[in-house]
């Protein structure tokens, strides 16, 4: 049974290994998202005073031992802006997926594609080669009438060789493409012959109109969404950093030439004279204003490509369309009429091989133009991140029988944590 793209698709998307990895990325996320909620540890410091002095002190009876137990306590919601920032790094994976998602599917098609592509392409070199044969045999009953030369006879032999070659260049062709494809899933030896697709089913194009409006699903755009929010995170984070924190401390002494015990109190917090983190701070609001600035030039970029992938799939549609059904038909009539008049004498050999060779420039010249358009139509809805047309499934839950390799998951890593 041929492949059918939908297989391909669902292979893709469950084998790809560009794609099982964000799996590992988000544990490694939420891993973080989990450090960063942790206080700082206690401290327990233990000093001895008053000994291996002199006099008095010479010895350890006038020592003074204290035990003290302190922690840092962190001021300016520093604990809730990193996690805020570890939060938005979680979802910047999943922002990332969809990215990465829309491009591993469309470089799937295009492959498969090209399969399809290799495949008419043996039907064509199958054709000139069949057309060479029924010419060289025209010939040898013309020369064996006397009515054609002996070098038309071994130019047409020429012409078959060249047609055979072309042949078997064509298979290894697809040979290659089919390797490609199957490289998509992980597998180097692909396990189809054929794919099953129709070329020349060119879509009705949206009006151009609509498909600006999509811009806002591209998922290079919607990455945009997110990173901003992980700036803003970053910079309220760095900001809070510029805050001091507070130590407390508690603790015991004991005087040991008394015998006595008295507790201790201790507070301590650095003096901002020096330090107050501005150096991070103005660096983090430079990133989030250059992120503004890349949003826009990654919007005016998307949507000069969009306008002219456009129009250059106007132009391939049209171009398709117009050579299977109007210079094709016409180019078959007059290679038929041209290879009757020659078997009667009224054309020569090189009228007979030019009206050969057009006939198979335009199938060519058809099937490049139908092939360009499907490609083009991919990096379209690609770049906009909708199925305008619904002739690729590269939507979600638009492939059936596919389970993704990576979901947003719960914060089961945090669950955990609780019940441990």
């Amino acid at each position: 049974m041929p492949l059918s793209l939908n297989e391909a698709l669902a292979y893709t998307l469950e084998r790809h290994p560009e794609l099982a990895q964000f799996s590992y990325r988000r544990r490694a996320a939420e891993a973080r998202e989990l450090q960063a909620a942790l206080r700082p540890n206690p401290e327990l410091a233990a000093e001895v005073e008053n000994i291996g002095g002199s006099g008095r002190f010479a010895g350890t009876d006038s020592a003074e031992i204290s035990l003290v137990l302190s922690q840092l306590i962190e001021l300016g919601g520093k604990r809730d802006q990193r996690q805020e920032v570890a939060r938005y790094r979680t979802d910047l994976v999943d922002s990332e997926y969809q990215q990465v998602r829309w491009q591993v599917l469309a470089e799937t098609v295009r492959r498969f594609l090209g399969v399809a592509e290799a495949q008419e392409q043996i039907q064509l070199a199958s054709l000139s080669l069949e057309l060479a044969q029924e010419s060289r045999e025209t010939i040898r009953k013309r020369a064996q009438a006397g009515t054609a030369s002996d070098a038309s006879l071994q130019r047409s032999a020429i012409l078959v060789t060249r047609a055979e070659l072309a042949v078997d260049s064509a298979h290894q062709q697809l040979a290659s493409a089919r390797v490609a494809l199957a490289a998509q899933w992980g597998e180097s030896e692909p396990n189809f012959e054929q794919v099953h697709a129709d070329l020349y089913q060119l879509v009705e194009l949206p009006d151009f109109n609509q498909i600006r409006r999509q811009l806002e699903n591209a998922p290079q755009l919607s990455r945009y969404i997110t990173e901003k929010r992980l700036r803003e995170a970053e910079l309220q984070l760095a900001q809070t950093r510029g805050r001091q924190d507070l130590r407390i401390g508690v603790g015991v002494k004991q005087m040991q030439e008394t015998d006595d015990h008295a507790f201790t109190l201790s507070l301590s917090m650095p003096i901002g004279v020096n330090d107050r983190n501005q150096g991070e701070v103005r660096a983090r609001r430079a990133e989030y204003e250059q992120l503004a600035l890349e949003e826009k030039a990654t919007r005016v970029h998307l949507m000069a490509r969009i306008q002219r992938l456009y129009q250059e799939l106007e132009v391939f549609r049209s171009t398709a369309t117009r050579l299977r059904g109007e210079a094709l038909p016409s180019a078959r009539a007059a290679f038929e009429s041209i290879r009757r008049g020659y078997q009667e004498g009224l054309y020569s050999y090189l009228e007979l091989v030019d009206a050969g060779r057009e006939r198979l420039a335009v199938e060519s010249d058809a099937l490049k133009a139908a092939v360009n358009f499907h490609q083009t139509l991919v990096t379209l809805e690609q770049l906009t991140g909708t199925g305008l047309t619904g002739q690729w499934s590269l939507t979600p839950n638009s492939i059936d029988g596919a389970t993704e390799p990576y979901e947003p998951q719960p914060r089961y890593i945090k669950e955990q944590a609780g019940e441990s």
